[in-house]
């Protein structure tokens, strides 16, 4: 697979899809499985974002191998493996660029009342572009409604350069719904806004479809 070397393609997504598929059907012959006192899991999600000029377009997949944990000051840690291919269009002219990033986020589950709770992320990780390098983290507060298998989320994030890079500080807000599907399974539809942290303007929105399997 060259998906981090060679532009984005459909053909990427169906091998990162493959590999994904080979996993769940190597889960199931190992159903309560633990490691290092956690359950194992795996996520993919796909996002598509529109940059404030509504030219300017980004296709995103993300991979996010984890461990979920039930008893633990921190619920879940996850490595993502992120691959982005950004199209920025001058006039009649468009360009195309390819980012990669690593990072490792950890959750923490906050239950409240009924059907409600909270949950935070922190996360920090590593940005590798085409003309940009930089550390980054961000911090995230959310909400969430569930009833019985459905559920409705919403959330802000704060992300932020770790090195002092200048153009990555951005304030985000999401929302959507959550199905789980059995109890291994679960699929999230997000909707993303993004504003520039110095100046309030918008940046971007983004719209997000997550799949998740506990083995």
């Amino acid at each position: 697979m060259h998906c981090f070397s060679s532009p984005f393609s459909f053909s990427c997504l169906h091998s990162l899809w493959a590999c994904l598929l080979a996993g769940l059907v190597s889960g199931n012959a190992q159903a309560e499985v633990t490691l290092w006192g956690g359950r194992p899991a795996l996520g993919m999600a796909y996002e598509y974002e529109k940059m404030s000029d509504q030219i300017s377009r980004a296709q995103s997949i993300t991979l996010m191998p984890g461990l979920s944990f039930k008893d633990a000051g921190v619920h879940r840690i996850d490595l993502l493996v992120n691959v982005e291919r950004d199209k920025t269009t001058n006039g009649n002219t468009s360009s195309y660029s390819h980012v990669q990033r690593l990072a490792l986020r950890a959750l923490k589950n906050v239950p409240l009342q009924g059907e409600l709770s909270m949950s935070f992320r922190a996360l920090a990780g590593r940005v590798h572009g085409s003309s940009d390098k930089y550390f980054y983290g961000y911090s995230e507060a959310a909400l969430h409604y569930d009833h019985n298998a459905l559920g409705i989320s919403s959330g802000l994030r704060v992300q932020r350069a770790l090195d002092n890079s200048s153009g990555h500080d951005l304030n985000k807000i999401w929302v959507g719904p959550r199905i789980d599907i059995a109890e291994q399974h679960a699929l999230e539809l997000r909707w993303e806004r993004a504003w520039v942290a110095r100046t309030n303007v918008r940046d971007s929105d983004a719209y997000i479809v997550e799949y998740s399997y506990k083995f």
